[in-house]
């Protein structure tokens, strides 16, 4: 009887033991993956390659959105809760877009918020090398363009993302069928430019909503006459 008890101890402590080093591997692992990410960065990949000019169906086609223009100015005009009108100095980026409704959509009526338009840098994006190589005006745009990747190109300015300025223009105003045309503003450091620089506006009405697709993400550069 004792032998068969030893026996079973045995087992229990080879199990034991085996267990300690499938949690040991698997801390070092997470560990590692850890460190790997924080070193080496996973880039967030724009897959879909639009441009200003495109019209772009968002949300499954919920709304359809224009960006028309994009440009660098020291002076924007917003408007508060009360309605009144102010001017503010400094580096702004603002972005003129148009949005509506589609007819057919059935979803509630949305009210717009500053976090629904963000403007970044840090997006990895994928176009066809001669594309970038052929574009009109791209000339004087600052990117890093890695040939191995097909044609990744990133902005060589770093700046954190950005939320748009809370003006009442546009905020909380509701999504209708209608169009409605209006500026998104951006404060930025000084010195950047969206004239010079590769940047990206991110329009995304449900962030975090596994009900609705994800929203979109806008090149604010013209779009090359050698993409279809």
């Amino acid at each position: 009887m004792s032998s068969i008890f030893r026996k079973l101890f045995d087992i229990h402590t080879a199990i034991g033991k085996i267990m300690i080093s499938i949690c040991i591997i698997l801390v070092f692992a997470g560990v590692i993956g850890l460190l790997k990410g924080k070193i080496f960065p996973v880039e967030e990949v724009v897959s879909e390659n639009y441009f200003i000019g495109d019209s772009i169906p968002l949300h499954d086609g919920n709304y359809n959105l224009t960006v028309n223009y994009a440009k660098t100015t020291n002076e924007v005009t917003i408007l508060n809760k009360k309605g009144d009108e102010k001017t503010i100095l400094g580096n702004f980026i603002v972005v003129n877009i148009t949005i509506s409704k589609d007819e057919l959509s059935e979803l509630n009526i949305y009210k717009i918020a500053t976090n629904d338009f963000k403007l970044k840098d840090h997006t990895g994006i994928y176009v066809p090398l001669n594309s970038i190589m052929g574009a009109m005006g791209w000339d004087a745009i600052n990117v890093h363009i890695d040939d191995k990747k097909g044609g990744h190109i990133m902005s060589s300015t770093k700046f954190s993302t950005k939320n748009s300025l809370k003006d009442y223009h546009y905020y909380n105003q509701p999504i209708l069928h209608d169009e409605k045309t209006f500026d998104v503003i951006f404060k930025m450091d000084k010195g950047i430019s969206v004239e010079n620089e590769l940047m990206v506006l991110e329009v995304d009405f449900y962030v975090g909503s596994s009900k609705h697709k994800k929203g979109s993400d806008i090149i604010l550069l013209p779009k090359p006459s050698n993409i279809d």
